[in-house]
């Protein structure tokens, strides 16, 4: 962990690039927009739009703490997430108000059609774009997109923000408070996360194309965004059906959904650990990182622990053990898309491999002076470097470090 400071000059903490400009945008139109709407909600009908803003808050709220703390392994960057939020709850909402109307030239106003056909397709597609544009169209939003976990997590964020202000807006416009309670209770207690899960298909979809090849590259993604679509379609077309068709497809579909997708979530959380483990041995072969750091790099608790005791150390320290952790975190995962791939190796995957590698080693003397000894020392494996890295050997003129010798006396 780290413990006392030493007589190094300090130097900056570093980070891989990140992008800005289309997060930055999301949130300056989100936040317009969705205080334009809990404005006008308050003013119109203050005592139900207080209560739609406590209830839908809420929800809002349960499920971001629990997002967080699915979120541990390789915590995304923070304007990232409020960028999925305030796009899902601004910028998606624009979007629908913008291409719903020319939908409606094609099927018509009629009820059905808006609902049913009309709110699925635009909406699943709106909120999915977050992820083509913000994350997938550049380089350096691919380099946050590393596991499944990642897909569902900004998944989540988008889908709350838009349930946040429907739900609001829903149980708001209701001429009595009663009507109110027993709306806000329906949409909050039976489909109070079913955006999240919509749009969780639609990332699932696209994580599949990202680290598959040749035709199911473009497959999956538009698999996954139907599979969303079809989900919102039963969901606003059972309504149609009365009560008991609604209530119908809660069970039999809602229901199950939902686990499936929690057991997806916690399965791929524990595959993230699994994957830093089974890659640790090849990062302390190469001298990217030691036994000692690798005590505590293993498990969840420890990295908490050695983040606490940073903490208190000062701010430039927790920066920079929360940059060497995520540094290394991104790093296991790389490798093992690489890994299981083959070749040909993806320059993309080459390249972010080659800079979390100069992160590592930009940061290694301090990292070594810095993390004390744990008691029972990670044991060193051998470990052969893979094919695809004797294809393109990485340039790494240091030796590796000796625990022995950097260990404070």
């Amino acid at each position: 962990m780290p413990v006392r400071s030493s007589g190094l000059p300090q130097w900056p903490v570093l980070r891989k690039k990140q992008t800005f400009v289309v997060p930055i945008v999301a949130i300056v139109v989100g936040v317009l927009v969705m205080a334009i709407a809990l404005l006008a909600t308050l003013v119109t009908t203050p005592i139900n739009g207080l209560l739609g803003l406590l209830l839908s808050g809420g929800a809002a709220i349960v499920l971001i703490l629990l997002l967080t703390w699915l979120d541990r392994w390789e915590p995304e960057p923070p304007h990232l997430l409020l960028a999925a939020f305030f796009w899902g709850g601004g910028v998606s909402l624009v979007i629908v108000l913008l291409v719903s109307p020319l939908l409606q030239v094609i099927g018509g106003d009629g009820e059905f059609f808006a609902a049913a056909i009309s709110a699925p397709l635009v909406e699943e597609s709106a909120k999915g774009l977050f992820l083509l544009v913000a994350l997938l169209a550049t380089r350096r939003g691919r380099a946050e997109f590393n596991s499944l976990t990642d897909a569902l997590v900004y998944a989540g964020f988008i889908g709350v923000g838009f349930s946040f202000v429907e739900h609001m807006l829903y149980i708001a416009q209701n001429e009595t408070f009663g009507e109110s309670v027993a709306v806000g209770v329906l949409r909050i207690g039976l489909t109070a996360w079913m955006h999240s899960i919509y749009t969780a298909m639609t990332a699932i979809g696209l994580w599949l194309g990202v680290t598959s090849r040749g035709t199911m590259r473009f497959v999956y993604p538009v698999l996954g965004w139907s599979v969303a679509v079809l989900l919102h379609f039963m969901q606003n077309g059972s309504i149609f059906l009365g009560i008991g068709g609604f209530f119908g497809y809660v069970l039999l579909v809602e229901l199950p959904a939902f686990i499936a997708l929690v057991v997806l979530a916690v399965r791929s959380y524990r595959r993230e650990g699994e994957v830093v483990r089974e890659q640790l041995p090849a990062l302390v072969h190469n001298g990217w990182v030691t036994p000692l750091e690798a005590d505590w790099l293993g498990n969840v608790p420890s990295r908490k622990r050695a983040l606490a005791f940073a903490r208190t150390q000062g701010k430039q320290e927790l920066r920079r053990v929360a940059a060497f952790r995520d540094h290394v975190t991104e790093l296991a995962h790389v490798r093992h898309r690489l890994d299981r791939t083959g070749p040909p190796f993806s320059p993309d995957l080459v390249r972010q491999h080659d800079h979390l590698v100069e992160l590592l080693q930009a940061d290694k003397l301090w990292v070594a002076q810095h993390l004390q000894p744990a008691p029972q020392h990670w044991q060193r494996t051998p470990v052969a470097p893979p094919a695809w890295q004797t294809a393109h050997p990485m340039p790494d003129d240091d030796p590796p470090i000796d625990p022995d010798a950097t260990r404070l006396r």
